[in-house]
């Protein structure tokens, strides 16, 4: 079943142009899609990171996914977290920390949750995720080091370190 989303302008404002997601890499410039993505630390200080499936790359990424047509950030990553991980997250748990424009084509919006999920208890969804693992900031800097990470997710990452919310944890 085709997933639609809707297009927002340079300054981050929903156009009410909505389309296909399989049209996302064929926008017109100053046009751009909403992803939203979450930064799960846990009691150890390690950073939730999911390996993608082998169709979507093999690569580890911060749990994240694509915002629908009349969806806000904050359910998208309550859905995702659900379908891919099995996780029923609280959206009054998670706290908005970022809102970027990562690329010419997406802004990002990057929530924040403690949080200490057992690997275990998690259901992966296959087609989307390989893997979970529980990783330190040094492990995941060595990984996009060796080209192992998505730039995106090494970036929230780097962003959230230097910021208000991490400095007051």
């Amino acid at each position: 079943m085709e997933e639609f989303i809707d297009l927002y302008d340079d300054n981050k404002k929903n156009t009410g142009i909505v389309i296909p997601r399989s049209k996302e890499k064929e926008l017109l410039e100053g046009y751009h899609i909403l992803v939203s993505a979450l930064l799960v630390i846990n009691s150890d200080n390690k950073i939730m990171m999911q390996l993608t499936s082998k169709s979507k790359g093999s690569i580890l990424s911060l749990p994240s996914g694509h915002v629908l047509h009349n969806e806000s950030s904050k359910e998208t990553i309550v859905r995702e977290m659900y379908e891919e991980q099995g996780l029923k997250i609280d959206k009054n748990a998670i706290t908005l920390v970022e809102e970027r424009l990562a690329n010419k084509i997406a802004f990002f919006d990057i929530y924040y949750l403690k949080a200490d999920y057992k690997i275990e208890d998690m259901t992966l969804q296959k087609e989307e995720v390989q893997d979970i693992m529980w990783m330190t900031f040094e492990e995941i800097f060595d990984a996009f080091n060796n080209g192992n990470v998505r730039k995106s997710s090494v970036d929230s990452i780097r962003n959230f370190l230097n910021s208000k919310y991490y400095k007051s944890l």
